[in-house]
């Protein structure tokens, strides 16, 4: 197993450096390291997107909560694919058409206020660096499972080889590696999951086994409430994830946008059945397994032949690295062209905003290794906290601001900073055991946002004429 996977890993690594140094020589501007110089097409931005949400969540923590609850938890699929319907309508044909390399770029002109973006751009840096540390704790909980190396040995190696395609080709290498990376995870999770089926004797058997273990595997473990509340915190977030958002800006045009969304949710809706499957057969085979998010990983590495486990392994690595790349350029774009290009020095010229983009990459790739070191919760948990976050300060400023004209500088402020505010503090006190209404902290700093964003925008003056012309008609 150990020789068959770092062959594949060889052949999958020479693959990755061939296509950065191929976009080394093809990124000369900012606009190339940030959004491929607009060149990338339906099929290609259809599997970036895919590969962008299949994250570590997926293949460890989604496939872990199909482990330890059963069959109820997919139901969060809807909430995601909702999330791409909203993005795909009153979302992303009009950040293409607007044409920006950054989110908080958008924030800026829509809402004709600097102060506006960089307060985007601090709140993205800080949310998505919770974020990387749900994909550095994945990463470490796979290789002390199947090869017994320590968890900070291979972070930094994650953080070492997924920084070097960043900083090489930016975008494009990003975006013609995840396009092969969402192949390899779909291809091996096709594959895995008959041979799964074989060793656990068909589809019957382990459903069986599943309810006499215990019949919420195959019911409802979470109740109805818990399991909305998961689905609207990634749909909301997923309608104005910064990470996603900013892939639109790398395609044609608006209509590629929308086909790229068609395609990814067509890469998700198998991806997402399969891991179900992973999820539910790897408990029929080890149902006293030490951690839930152990469970793709020893499933690889004991049930499926070398191959095959191989090639699902170098997908679950391909699934981190992809969000990590992703989010690194976000984060990256958000200190170098946001906050440094912006206020720092405006005048700074392309190759001295390149040059601080990539440090600033290297220098937020390393932050969020100490406290996945610290393992504070199971990454799927990580992942569901952190889309709470993001759909509560950004939800209501992108996909409100997008469609209501009225929307002001200060209404936008407020909500980002209100939604923030507002789910921490419902988070803290339901951690503290003072949460009795049953409702989740996604839904109250998405209601606050918007309050917060209806009642100040009421309040204050509108934007700038010029700004409003450039978002509708």
């Amino acid at each position: 197993m150990s020789a068959t996977f770092f062959v594949v890993l060889a052949v999958y690594a020479a693959a990755l450096v061939g296509i950065s140094v191929w976009s080394w020589f093809r990124t000369r501007t900012e606009v190339d390291f940030l959004a491929a110089g607009r060149s990338i097409g339906p099929v290609v931005g259809g599997a970036v997107l895919a590969a962008t949400q299949i994250s570590a969540g997926t293949f460890v923590g989604t496939a872990g909560r199909h482990y330890l609850a059963g069959v109820s938890f997919a139901l969060i699929w809807f909430g995601v694919w909702a999330g791409w319907v909203v993005s795909a309508l009153w979302v992303a044909p009009k950040l293409r058409r607007f044409g920006a390399l950054t989110v908080p770029d958008y924030v800026r002109v829509r809402f004709g206020s600097p102060a506006a973006g960089a307060l985007a751009g601090i709140l993205i840096v800080i949310s998505y660096t919770i974020y990387l540390v749900a994909q550095f704790q994945a990463g470490g909980e796979i290789a002390l499972t199947v090869f017994g190396v320590p968890p900070l040995t291979a972070m930094l190696l994650i953080v070492a080889s997924t920084a070097l395609y960043t900083l090489l080709g930016g975008v494009r290498s990003s975006s013609y590696i995840e396009f092969l990376q969402t192949l390899i995870m779909v291809g091996a999770l096709v594959v895995a999951v008959p041979v799964l089926l074989y060793h656990a004797g068909g589809v019957r058997a382990p459903l069986r086994f599943l309810h006499s273990l215990d019949p919420r595997l195959t019911g409802w473990f979470y109740r109805p409430r818990e399991l909305i509340a998961f689905g609207v915190a990634f749909g909301l977030s997923i309608a104005a994830a910064p990470y996603e958002l900013t892939r639109f800006y790398s395609m044609r045009d608006e209509r590629t946008v929308r086909r790229a969304i068609a395609v990814s949710v067509g890469f998700q809706a198998i991806i997402g059945a399969c891991i179900l499957a992973v999820g539910l057969l790897t408990r029929a085979l080890f149902p006293h397994l030490a951690s839930q998010d152990q469970a793709t990983a020893i499933m690889a590495f004991e049930v499926l032949p070398p191959l095959v486990g191989s090639l699902l392994l170098v997908a679950m690595l391909s699934a981190i690295m992809s969000t990590v790349n992703s989010v690194l350029l976000v984060t990256g774009a958000g200190v170098a062209h946001d906050l440094y290009g912006r206020f720092v020095r405006p005048d700074a010229s392309e190759a001295h905003l390149l040059t601080v983009n990539r440090i600033a990459i290297v220098v937020l790739a390393l932050l969020p290794v100490w406290f996945a070191l610290q393992k504070l919760g199971d990454v799927q948990g990580i992942v569901v906290e952190q889309s709470k976050f993001i759909a509560s300060f950004f939800f209501v400023p992108v996909v409100v601001g997008l469609n209501w004209r009225r929307g002001t500088a200060r209404g936008a402020m407020a909500a980002m900073v209100g939604g923030f505010l507002a789910c921490l503090g419902w988070e803290l006190t339901s951690h503290a055991g003072l949460d009795r209404l049953g409702v989740d902290a996604v839904e109250v700093g998405v209601a606050t946002s918007l309050l917060l964003f209806l009642t100040v925008s009421r309040l204050t003056r509108p934007a700038p004429a010029e700004a409003l012309a450039i978002f509708f008609d």
